[in-house]
């Protein structure tokens, strides 16, 4: 019997972006079985998406209260009737090999998978883990892998293990670590299949540039979820490197330094620093 692969789309106030997605689907190798759209109560029209949607024979489900992506990703497990279940953000765009490639791992035997991913529009810009399955040397460090879009999972294990709906950001390395710690057949697509689009006008880093110092708690949950699995090294580098991200485009800096030293402690904050400088001495891809 074939694989019946199943796709998530969450959107939100991007039917161009979603359009773009849509054909990426299209030019699959390798079709869908079905594809869902969980639109999360957006505010502006999507018309002119209707027609691509209804080409693809895809449900579009538009929510009457918004509830957040990780709620619409559950609602769309809900909803998937097949045996996988493939994510997509609506501002990233799948490579035509994407599907065949995720067809073949979980006809191998994986339970889930993450992948390498190129940024959409500088596609020389290329960032790939050179795991062949997720390893918790690679999770201490933070999501080296991908965001959802490079994320897939049996049906069964979602429905088991749901996306945590009380974080707003780094849901996709808590789901990470958590699958990871059941065991589970955990596979990585060493290269790059998928176009990541980076820093959005609505995304999280403008969002995060936005931000006062004493509101950074809520971008520090899954670090302190996770902080038995980190160790305290690690967690004091995780949340000094979520409270510095973007620090270039945040005001005050000198706030937010102190507030990486008072809740990281000075050598986290300090490793922080000299990491950054190396990356830039070394021109090394952006992080997720």
């Amino acid at each position: 019997m074939s694989l019946k692969i199943s796709v998530v789309i969450t959107t939100y106030n991007r039917p161009d972006c979603l359009l773009e997605a849509l054909e990426g689907i299209q030019s699959q190798s390798c079709s869908p079985h079905e594809i869902i759209i969980i639109d999360d109560n957006s505010s502006c029209s999507y018309d002119s998406v209707i027609p691509v949607i209804e080409s693809l024979n895809a449900k579009y489900c538009r929510q009457n209260v918004s509830c957040g992506a990780n709620k619409a990703r559950n609602l769309g497990v809900e909803y998937a009737c097949g045996d996988v279940v493939a994510f997509l953000d609506d501002d990233d765009i799948w490579l035509p090999e994407y599907l065949t490639i995720l067809t073949e791992q979980f006809q191998a035997g994986a339970d889930a998978c993450v992948s390498g991913f190129k940024q959409l529009g500088k596609e020389e810009v290329v960032v790939v883990n050179n795991d062949t399955s997720v390893t918790k040397s690679s999770l201490l460090r933070g999501n080296t892998y991908c965001g959802m879009s490079g994320f897939s999972a049996r049906r069964e294990l979602l429905l088991k293990n749901t996306f945590d709906e009380s974080l707003n950001n780094g849901q996709d390395w808590d789901m990470y670590v958590r699958l990871f710690q059941l065991g589970v057949t955990f596979v990585n697509v060493s290269t790059p299949i998928f176009l990541y689009r980076f820093q959005n006008e609505d995304g999280i880093g403008a969002k995060v540039r936005k931000m006062k110092p004493e509101q950074i708690d809520k971008r520090l949950r899954s670090a302190y979820k996770h902080r038995g699995f980190l160790g305290e090294y690690w967690f004091r580098k995780r949340v000094a490197e979520q409270i510095l991200f973007s620090l270039k485009h945040k005001k005050p800096k000198i706030k937010w330094v102190k507030k990486a030293i008072d809740m990281a402690g000075l050598r986290a904050t300090i490793v922080f620093f000299i990491a950054a400088i190396k990356r830039k001495l070394l021109n090394t891809p952006m992080d997720i």
